[in-house]
């Protein structure tokens, strides 16, 4: 299943990696960042006047990266080095 919401995006990124089922990454990604707010920092309401926003946090053994802008994207990459060019989708 493909989501357009960013939180289960980045666990769908991060679970592709790992080469498991989102379901069954551990920890869970609530362990590590709130996913609601993650969600309503990179989708704002159509009347918002948020600008570019990007998010970055570690979970597992990645550096997450997700932005809204011009495009919401989330990169997935081992540590520092980049492992996949960002994941982009339209808005």
């Amino acid at each position: 299943m493909v989501s357009h919401v960013p939180s289960y995006r980045v666990v769908e990124a991060v679970a592709q990696k790992e080469g498991v089922l989102p379901t069954e990454l551990c920890p869970p990604l609530f362990s590590v960042v709130d996913p609601e707010a993650l969600d309503a920092l990179v989708q704002p309401a159509a009347d918002s006047s948020t600008g570019q926003v990007e998010i970055e946090f570690t979970y597992l053994d990645y550096v997450v990266q997700v932005q809204n802008d011009p495009r919401m994207g989330i990169s997935v990459q081992i540590g520092d080095a980049p492992t996949d060019t960002p994941e982009s989708s339209p808005e």
